[in-house]
């Protein structure tokens, strides 16, 4: 059986029954193979590799035996929470590795805990392989969840010490809900053939796509009257830069925000962003494509694109935050004439975008009925009152002749004759 007794009867109590993905790689991955999984967002996946890693796990065996690898901390995070609610049933351990936290801590619970799961991040893994703290030569499973960004150029250096550190012969597992992987790299690295397995990467039917034309400047308008309409949205940006200034700009006008993208926020404040954010306490959550990656925010109503991606693959991933399971789901991107064209082209016929007609824009556009009745009623309502005719007297007139006079006196003083007017 692909997954155990105890696991399988939680999952029956949960769910109608298996997504594309959990059916296409439960088996697989019980029986070992190595494989690279790709199903849209909002499929599954996550439960699609925990429920069968868990179940070949040896709970006897107090090593690590399964490494999971995130891009961000937030990913790592959530997988974490979702392999110990599971693992919990069956007695497995599992431990967070990420930046950002304690690593004294950390090194200390390994040592402690002799966790049977660790998922994290590839900095601070090798960090704690490095000094000491954590042993890979008893793994027998390594999972990249959002392997696209995982297995990019710019990590190739801390992958191949990964790999150094790991036993000849492992069970490899990706997972995304893009392409872009590069197999024969990770033959090469990890000397293990992977399969893909594809369920398709469609975008899902539920999710309504709009846009609404504005400039730099309205942009900050629009998220201000989401947030006083009581509107919660993971509003995207490509640039740290332009977060900070937009999370200025949103708290200066008393907007309920928060953010996740920031490099130089420590990992608890981003952490009590994400947990106030899904509570419902924080109206607009700002974020980067890496903080964002993955994350899985029930029920979350509208994602905004106030910066424009550039790659299909990009806006795959940001909207693939909303409309998940099935769910309704709506996204809003936000540029000029220029941005929405380009954005066009690049999505191409997979996606249709159709334009947005938003509380805030009617507000701006249309006069109210009321208004359009009093402009009918009379011409003369429309017209600025004209100011009151002002009589001076004689010795009103005199004294300010005065004080003119006194006044440019005092300002020609201790100039020279020439100088004077």
């Amino acid at each position: 059986m692909a997954i155990r007794p105890e696991l399988q009867e939680k999952f029956d109590q949960q769910f109608n029954g298996r997504t594309p993905i959990q059916e296409a790689v439960w088996e697989r991955l019980s029986n070992g193979e190595n494989i690279f999984g790709l199903a849209p967002t909002g499929t599954g996946k996550t439960l699609a590799f925990v429920l069968p890693i868990l179940s070949r796990i040896d709970v006897n065996a107090k090593r690590t035996q399964v490494l999971i690898l995130a891009p961000s901390q937030e990913l790592a995070m959530q997988t974490t929470a979702v392999a110990r609610d599971w693992g919990a049933i069956i007695g497995v351990k599992v431990t967070s590795l990420i930046g950002g936290a304690n690593g004294r801590r950390q090194a200390d619970k390994i040592k402690k805990d002799k966790p049977h799961i660790i998922v994290g991040t590839l900095g601070r893994v090798l960090t704690m392989v490095e000094g000491g703290a954590l042993k890979l030569m008893g793994v027998s499973t390594v999972i990249f969840d959002e392997a696209d960004a995982m297995l990019t150029e710019e990590r190739h250096e801390s992958l191949q010490n990964l790999a150094d550190q790991l036993p000849t012969t492992i069970q490899i597992g990706l997972f995304s809900a893009t392409s872009g992987v590069d197999l024969k790299y990770v033959a090469d690295t990890f000397r293990q053939e992977v399969r893909p397995v594809s369920v398709g990467t469609d975008a899902p039917k539920s999710i309504r796509h709009e846009f609404q034309y504005v400039d730099q400047k309205a942009k900050a308008n629009v998220l201000i009257q989401l947030a006083r309409n009581n509107k919660q949205a993971l509003v995207f940006f490509n640039t740290i830069t332009a977060l900070v200034n937009m999370q200025a700009t949103l708290r200066h006008a008393h907007v309920s925000v928060m953010s996740i993208g920031s490099n130089d926020k420590r990992q608890v404040q981003r952490a009590d962003a994400l947990r106030l954010f899904k509570k419902g306490e924080v109206n607009l959550l700002l974020v980067t494509d890496v903080a964002a990656r993955g994350l899985d925010i029930e029920n979350l109503p509208l994602v905004v694109n106030a910066q424009l991606p550039q790659r299909k693959k990009t806006y795959i991933h940001r909207t693939g935050r909303t409309g998940r399971m099935g769910k309704e789901g709506r996204v809003l991107n936000l540029g000029n004439d220029h941005d929405i064209r380009n954005l066009k082209r690049e999505l191409g016929e997979d996606f249709e975008l159709i334009r947005s007609v938003s509380e805030h824009t009617e507000n701006q556009s249309k006069p109210s009925s009321e208004k359009i009745e009093n402009k009918n009623v009379s011409a003369d309502n429309n017209k600025r009152p004209s100011r009151p005719t002002i009589t001076l007297e004689t010795h009103d007139l005199e004294q300010k002749s005065h004080k003119k006079k006194r006044k440019r006196e005092t300002k020609d003083k201790g100039k020279p004759k020439w100088a004077k007017k």
